[in-house]
């Protein structure tokens, strides 16, 4: 998993912030 500006938050955002989604 590359942790790129334009990468990490898409492929982050559901790992980092899974309370986002509920």
């Amino acid at each position: 998993h590359e942790r790129n500006a334009p990468n990490f938050p898409l492929d982050l955002a559901p790992i980092e912030a899974p309370s986002i989604n509920g």
